[in-house]
């Protein structure tokens, strides 16, 4: 919607809130109208109805009326009396059949007082059937006359009957009844002269209709008097339900008015609404296309002006002022700043015309600053360049330096303890020994001592000691041992007397790391002991630097503890479910590279680290647990000072390896 309203132009934007509102308040108004009128024909035509339904209640009333007068003249006849009096059946045949024939009657009945027949004659519609009259008949005897409406057996016609005493001077004689179909025909007199229809039913079930596509067998429902819609074979009626009362029972009575004639009215009126509506639209259309262009006419002309000076930087343009309204005001505005924007221009052109003449000047110092610059660029990137492998070689060196000399003073105190220890073990062990044959000597001799001193012997568990000293003895041997091996490895780790370039053994440096890490190999709570698998192949010494390459073998074996201790490992069943290895694996190649290869089972190196990962000050670890700068040590030693390759390839899942190719002599390779 927005988008749409941004593409009008300004003659549209005023007509349209004007067609929308106008239309719109036009449209309510005529709906309105148009509802007031329709409500009002529909409020007449049910009123007709009403007044047609009270109109049939009231003809019904006279028709009974006047066929109780009838019964009334028929019966207070001079012979009809007489023949009652003399039961003659023929006589009253005689006087009664062309009375029923010209009132067209169903019935004529008469009764003694005790209810026997003394004449019947009906219509052949009513020949067969069983009229329900017993309650009419039973009521001779009171000799009361009255109306009521009669079933027949078995079938859906309705009789309105009426019974008037038969009279003699001596007293009541007896009863006549008459009786006449509520049918169709009687419906179609009562409605005739109108387009109204009437349909009698009795609990919902048709008993006579005007209409012929309501038969006898069809239901209807009725629930109020109030006047209502109803539907009949897809045709809409008006429909205001009376009644046709009896003593005994009485009809309801529907008077129907179709709404064709209705709804052709209405249609007819909202034919003439949509035609005034129509009209008045053009008629407001027309006024507020009017007024819109009034309004922007003197606002395209300044549009148009300002369209020209941007397009053609015509700025000696003037809009033409033709009202003194707010538009009047932005027409002179424009030109005002369209002024001010022409001297501005002017003085900018002679601002250019200066500049240009200082540019000139100013390219050839610009252009001398520049190329000082770049040379100064140049020297600054080279000297940065020498300062960062300065600082590696600063920190390689004060790191090897810190450490040789670390591990020399502990390998110096530690060394001259435990040589005194190994020494001693020596003799104590040879006078223990000669302790232990004095004391069998001594047991051989005295082999039953006082009381006390057995007692001294079991109380020291004497045997037990004998043989736990030979074991404390060899322990203390062992750890001596070990502690010198210990030693031994850290000095020759740190190299400190073999710092010149000479032939080493690359194994045994291997070896060297080893123990010191040894301690990290160990199991933990969180994981099994690391699996350390030797492949040494049979290579020769290597002329090298000794300490550096131990310083790369140092810093690929604590990576490769560091990614295994990553894993998360599962104790299941008295096992664990993975087991950490490294593999350590040396070979020659072509008789003048040796290669070593240390890889691990860890989870491996993501291939964006891998492209990083001897880069310098790079590190994965957190703050405080690495440097970033082990790898990059490590690839100078091996690239710069040993002119060889150290590469690394990683699977994510598998694992690590890092491949150490140096040449074997040093010195021929260079």
């Amino acid at each position: 919607m927005q988008k749409f309203w941004s593409k009008l132009n300004l003659s549209q934007k005023i007509v349209f809130p004007f067609l929308i509102v106008c239309l719109t308040v036009l449209m309510v108004g005529l709906f309105a109208v148009g509802n007031w009128f329709a409500n009002n024909l529909e409020q007449n035509l049910s009123e007709e109805v009403n007044r047609f339904s009270e109109r049939i209640e009231r003809d019904f009333q006279y028709e009974q009326i006047n066929l109780e007068s009838q019964l009334k003249l028929i019966a207070d006849r001079e012979s009809v009396r007489l023949a009652v009096e003399r039961r003659d059946r023929a006589a009253l045949l005689k006087i009664l059949l062309p009375i029923r024939t010209i009132l067209n009657l169903d019935l004529i009945k008469v009764v003694d007082l005790r209810g026997n027949i003394l004449m019947e004659a009906r219509s052949s519609e009513f020949g067969e059937v069983k009229i329900l009259d017993t309650s009419i008949v039973n009521s001779v005897s009171r000799g009361a006359g009255f109306a009521d409406l009669l079933d027949v057996e078995g079938g859906q016609q309705i009789l309105q009957a009426f019974i008037h005493p038969i009279k003699s001077s001596e007293g009541l004689l007896g009863g006549m009844i008459i009786a006449q179909s509520l049918d169709n025909q009687l419906l179609k007199k009562f409605a005739s002269g109108s387009s109204k229809h009437l349909i009698v039913h009795k609990n919902g079930k048709v008993i006579a209709s005007t209409l012929p596509s309501v038969s006898e067998s069809k239901s209807l429902t009725i629930t109020d008097l109030s006047t209502q819609q109803l539907t009949i074979d897809r045709q809409r009626y008006l429909a205001k339900s009376g009644s046709f009362n009896g003593v005994s029972q009485s009809l309801s009575v529907i008077a129907l008015y179709p709404v064709t004639q209705l709804d052709a009215a209405k249609d007819l009126l909202w034919l003439r609404f949509g035609m005034i509506f129509l009209l008045e639209a053009i008629m407001v259309a027309i006024i507020g296309g009017l007024i819109a262009n009034a309004i922007a006419r003197p606002l395209k002309a300044v549009s148009q002006v300002a369209k020209k000076v941007t397009r053609d930087a015509n700025f000696t343009l003037q809009v033409p002022v033709l009202t003194h309204d707010e538009v009047g005001v932005v027409a002179i505005s424009l030109n005002q700043l369209i002024a001010q924007v022409r001297q501005l221009l002017i003085e900018q052109q002679e601002s250019k015309q200066q500049l240009e003449i200082y540019n000139q000047t100013l390219e050839q110092q610009v252009l001398k600053r520049t190329e000082e610059f770049q040379q100064k660029n140049t020297d600054l990137q080279a000297t940065l360049q020498q300062l960062k492998e300065t600082q590696l070689q600063l920190i390689q060196g004060e790191k090897m330096s810190s450490l040789g000399q670390l591990v020399a003073g502990v390998a110096h105190e530690i060394n001259n303890p435990v040589n005194f220890i190994h020494g001693n073990l020596t003799y104590a062990n040879q006078h223990t020994q000669d302790l232990i044959h004095l004391l069998n000597a001594y047991q051989q001799h005295y082999p039953n001592p006082p009381q006390s001193l057995q007692a001294q012997i079991e109380d020291i568990d004497l045997e037990f000691l004998i043989e736990d000293l030979a074991k404390i003895l060899q322990s203390m041997q062992v750890g001596s041992d070990r502690i010198r091996s210990i030693v031994l490895s850290l000095r020759s780790f740190s190299r400190l007397d073999e710092a010149e370039f000479k032939p080493v053994d690359l194994h045994l440096g291997i070896d060297n790391t080893l123990m010191i890490l040894q301690h990290r190999l160990k199991s933990q709570n969180k994981r099994p002991e690391i699996k350390v698998v030797k492949m040494y192949g049979n290579i020769a010494e290597v002329n090298c630097f000794a300490g550096q390459l131990n310083q790369v073998f140092m810093n690929i074996l604590a990576n490769a503890i560091d990614a295994l201790e990553e894993i998360n490992y599962h104790f299941k069943n008295d096992d664990w479910d993975r087991q950490p290895c490294i593999t350590i694996r040396t070979r020659l190649i072509d008789d003048c590279f040796v290669e070593i290869a240390i890889a691990d089972n860890g989870n491996g190196i993501p291939e964006e680290i891998q492209r990083q990962i001897f880069d310098p000050f790079f590190t994965t670890k957190p703050v405080g647990k690495g440097t970033g700068m082990g790898m990059a040590i490590s690839y100078q030693i091996i690239t710069e000072k040993h002119n060889g390759k150290l590469t690394c390839h990683s699977t994510i899942g598998k694992g690590t390896e890092f491949y150490i190719q140096i040449p074997t002599d040093l010195d021929k390779s260079q």
